[in-house]
């Protein structure tokens, strides 16, 4: 059974790094963007991340999905550190051919990748009572299927 978690990106992240962001491929077709139920395109981000494990500095490359109409990386150059909007992790039982549980399967995905150096509320709906309104171009993935 699928589960999804939050994530405190500022306590469980030193830093996130963007790397790239390319279309998330159809299973078994590589030149086929997968899309959600309702058509929207799903996007692979790679980040470099660094956290505390044991006391020292650990950098690992992190995928992360996300839902977009549009390219949610284009804007953005290598290195440059992010925030995570809608951050959570998912876990499920990974299965053998017999369908017997030999592990888990976990996957990252977010409803929106911002630079560090960006101002303002995060568009996913959760703004100031101030804060005009503003239209997300993404949005989380509603199935429970890894992003």
């Amino acid at each position: 059974m699928p589960q999804n978690f939050k994530i405190d990106q500022a306590a469980t992240f030193e830093s996130l790094l963007f790397l790239s962001c390319e279309p998330k491929t159809a299973f078994g077709d590589n030149y086929r963007q997968e899309t959600t139920k309702d058509g929207l395109p799903k996007w692979q981000f790679q980040l470099a991340a660094r956290f505390r494990q044991f006391g020292r500095a650990t950098n690992e490359i992190i995928n992360v999905g996300m839902v977009a109409e549009q390219d949610p990386g284009q804007d953005l150059m290598p290195a440059t550190p992010v925030q995570l909007v809608g951050f959570e992790i998912g876990v499920m039982d990974k299965r053998n051919r017999d369908g017997e549980p030999v592990g888990a399967q976990v996957w990252y995905r977010c409803e929106e990748v911002r630079p560090l150096t960006a101002t303002g509320p995060a568009r996913s709906g959760k703004q100031p009572a101030n804060a005009g309104s503003s239209a997300s171009t993404s949005e989380a993935a509603t199935s429970g299927a890894p992003s």
